[in-house]
């Protein structure tokens, strides 16, 4: 039996206004050296690759409980493939393609950005950009409040043609056979954010 390629979790739309903090919120810095972004890409073979990507800086604000604000910036550059099995020449060979115009034209797009633009207690719509293409997303999520952090938590995936990488999707070539990837890209986030 063929199984179905995965779809994303989240609908793209029509960026909005980012969210601003409100004069009773508080404000905390993302600490990018504790906090992580993972991301999995998948075929319909079966098989998985798997990465990070390194926080440049970010903000969050809080308000009654919820995140009501904020936006954190992902260096590109600093990507990393993880795969457990992996020689360090594939990984560096797999890594050096997704830098390439066939994925994420990391030097002519060297960050990628979220910035909320609304948001509930465990829900937040905000704007995604990649490769200067920015679409509304929804993404849930969930948030520890400490005594001088926070930590928020949110997995979703999307569907990567949206943004622009289109490399060897089934939606827009034929024929791919075993070269055919899943036009859904899976992230999670953890930001650690310390109270400023």
């Amino acid at each position: 039996m063929a199984c179905s390629s995965p779809t994303a979790s989240t609908e793209a739309g029509e960026a909005n206004e980012a969210a601003t903090a409100e004069a009773f919120s508080t404000e905390y810095a993302v600490n990018a050296v504790e906090s992580t972004v993972t991301w999995t890409g998948s075929k319909p073979t079966g098989d998985m690759h798997m990465g990070t990507v390194a926080i440049k800086q970010g903000k969050l604000a809080m308000s009654e409980g919820s995140i009501s604000a904020g936006s954190f910036v992902l260096d590109m550059t600093q990507m990393s493939v993880t795969d457990e099995g992996m020689d360090e020449e594939t990984k560096a060979k797999l890594l050096g393609h997704l830098t390439t115009t066939d994925f994420f034209e990391v030097e002519k797009f060297p960050t990628a950005s979220f910035s909320v633009t609304s948001s509930t207690a465990d829900s937040l719509m905000g704007n995604l950009t990649i490769k200067d293409i920015t679409k509304s997303i929804t993404v849930p999520y969930s948030v520890e409040v400490g005594e001088a952090n926070i930590t928020a938590n949110a997995s979703f995936s999307i569907d990567r043609t949206q943004w622009g990488v289109k490399f060897n999707s089934g939606n827009f070539f034929e024929n791919l056979g075993e070269y055919l990837i899943d036009d859904a890209v899976q992230f999670d986030v953890k930001l650690v954010a310390d109270a400023k």
